[in-house]
């Protein structure tokens, strides 16, 4: 039976249409792809990276009736995911969860403590280190036999040491003709003047105790004098806020501490000493998640 051509061409219109529904459906609701606008997730995922992301539980169209029936999924620990900051800072942002709602989290050293037990670090998670050799063509021999760019890494020599970015990953597999590596810091290193590294002028490598705000927290202002909790208050909770001296008022009247009505999360990058992240615009709503990490593309 010959069809006739008008009809097969409404046919392949119709095939377009409901394929071109389906695709926007399944990106507003359940998945969509994103691109990652910055080095501060390297080496897991590097700048124009083009990643899936699972928006079901979170930034979906839907996920508010998933949460209303009780079948969506909380933040886990370690994930990555897409999220929002604020309208001064549009576009999305990809980092890692590193601190949950009622959670302490606190930095030493470069050391990430949760609830005071160390995080164990992905073998992606970046940092600076100082390479003390014993034969230095052995240790650039090594690094080349790693496959690690030197530029990328942000290679230096000095003296009796080598200054380099690596992941766990890359770290392990230097073996010949070291010494010792040393983390890199540049609020306690005696060399800091010497190796002037600019990306690294602003790091966060140390910071205290911070208890992640949850619904029903109650913060005390003369007990906590911290810049997170102002930032999150004054952002998403209640603009009105904002501190005049050793004072703090909401809506014109003095008080003394706040319940916050969110559940909060601390971000963080995989390229930890210079990524900005949680450390610099502070704590992240849970409802501003758009999406969880599934796979690079």
């Amino acid at each position: 039976m010959k069809i006739d051509g008008k009809v097969a061409l409404r046919r392949m219109g119709y095939i377009v249409l409901w394929s071109v529904i389906v695709l926007f459906a399944l990106r507003l609701c359940f998945f969509d792809m994103y691109r990652i606008p910055s080095s501060s997730m390297k080496n897991k995922l590097k700048r124009g990276d083009y990643i899936f992301v699972n928006k079901t539980n979170y930034g979906g169209y839907l996920s508010g009736l998933f949460r209303k029936l009780s079948v969506t999924d909380t933040p886990h620990l370690n994930e990555i995911y897409v999220f929002t900051i604020k309208k001064e800072m549009p576009g999305f942002f990809v980092k890692r969860c590193i601190g949950l709602p009622g959670s302490g989290i606190e930095i030493e050293n470069g050391v990430v403590k949760v609830d005071g037990k160390a995080v164990v670090e992905p073998l992606s998670v970046r940092h600076y280190y100082k390479i003390w050799y014993n034969d230095l063509s052995e240790v650039n021999a090594e690094i080349k036999r790693a496959n690690i760019d030197k530029f990328e890494n942000s290679y230096r020599k000095f003296g009796r040491y080598v200054f380099i970015a690596l992941d766990q990953y890359q770290k392990e597999k230097l073996k010949k003709g070291i010494d010792s590596i040393t983390r890199y810091n540049i609020l306690h290193d005696s060399d800091r003047i010497v190796v002037k590294e600019a990306m690294l002028k602003e790091n966060s490598l140390d910071m205290p105790l911070l208890i992640i705000p949850s619904i029903g927290m109650k913060v005390y202002f003369d007990q906590q004098d911290c810049l997170f909790y102002e930032n999150a208050i004054r952002c998403y909770e209640d603009t009105s806020f904002h501190r005049s001296g050793a004072y703090c008022y909401i809506k014109g009247k003095r008080v003394d501490s706040y319940i916050f009505k969110r559940n909060y999360l601390f971000m963080m990058g995989d390229n930890r000493d210079i990524a900005v992240d949680s450390r610099r615009y502070g704590l992240i709503p849970e409802e501003n998640l758009v999406g969880k990490y599934m796979f690079c593309l």
